[in-house]
């Protein structure tokens, strides 16, 4: 039985709930543990905190570090950081700073294909200040020049079409840094999305890696009992979750039944004690 969902975005980054709808609809699906994943952002974790009390549902202060490093896309789960932490508000509001920037390439970019998009569409489109494709992609649809989030993304988003740019350099190392110097634990997010080659993901999960996302919607059975194994050879953590935004048809499908058993979190849980005990 699926009893937490350790992957959900809110509308602090690209997510279409709020915290406290995000918990009302866990509360609905039976969760008991959640962690609220906002790419690079803990604004939305108190009220997550809050609402998780009244629910009596567990909420893991979390986040979500996005890494591009050559010439390739990572991002890093930071599970049990210490959401006052100065140090995660500085990285926020550089990743906003550098999220911003890319916009404007990109808003460029639509302009230069007769896209009258302006980034002030962009910022209408989202709720909290943490931008990202998404946004684009939504400004694209109600300008009339798509039909849908994913039709925007097909046709001009994704990396090698037209308006994608993409983003500024920021080291794994960095995230790994941020997420253990704030009482964190880190893991490396859907995998499956970024590494083709074993090798490639060993190394990697060796540069400091606390864990590894097991279970995750684009990750069959073959994929999420190979990671397992992975993690239990190396003595990583072992995480999963829905990846919930409540953009895509299949969002609700999952939310609730993407996750971890009793069993799987209550490990988690005494690494995370164990931490700050330490």
């Amino acid at each position: 039985m699926i009893v937490a969902d350790l992957h959900l975005h809110s509308v602090h980054s690209d997510g279409m709930l709020t915290p406290a709808e995000l918990l009302q609809r866990a509360a609905c699906r039976g969760l008991r543990w959640v962690a609220l994943t906002d790419h690079d952002t803990v604004e939305g974790c108190q009220e997550a905190l809050r609402v998780g009390r009244l629910l009596d549902i567990v909420v893991i202060p979390a986040l979500e570090v996005t890494c591009y490093e050559l010439g390739q896309e990572l991002h890093v789960l930071g599970y049990g950081v210490d959401v006052e932490d100065p140090r995660l508000w500085e990285h926020s509001q550089r990743a906003r700073e550098r999220r911003l920037r890319r916009l404007e390439r990109m808003v460029g970019r639509c302009r230069r294909l007769g896209l009258s998009v302006a980034l002030e569409d962009v910022a209408e489109c989202a709720a909290g200040q943490m931008l990202g494709r998404p946004h684009l992609a939504a400004a694209l649809v109600q300008r009339g020049y798509c039909t849908s989030l994913q039709e925007a993304f097909t046709r001009y988003l994704e990396p090698g079409k037209q308006v994608y740019e993409p983003p500024e350099e920021f080291p794994v190392v960095r995230a790994l840094g941020l997420i253990h110097a704030t009482g964190g634990l880190a893991v490396l997010a859907h995998p499956r999305r970024t590494f083709q080659s074993p090798r490639s993901l060993l190394n990697l999960l060796r540069r400091g890696f606390d864990g590894i996302e097991v279970v995750h919607p684009s990750q069959g059975a073959g994929l999420q009992s190979y990671y397992g194994v992975l993690a239990r050879c190396h003595r990583l953590l072992a995480t999963g979750g829905s990846d919930f935004h409540g953009t895509r048809p299949y969002d609700e499908m999952n939310f609730g039944k993407v996750g971890l058993t009793a069993e799987q979190i209550n490990v988690l849980a005494e690494r995370l004690l164990n931490r700050r005990v330490a």
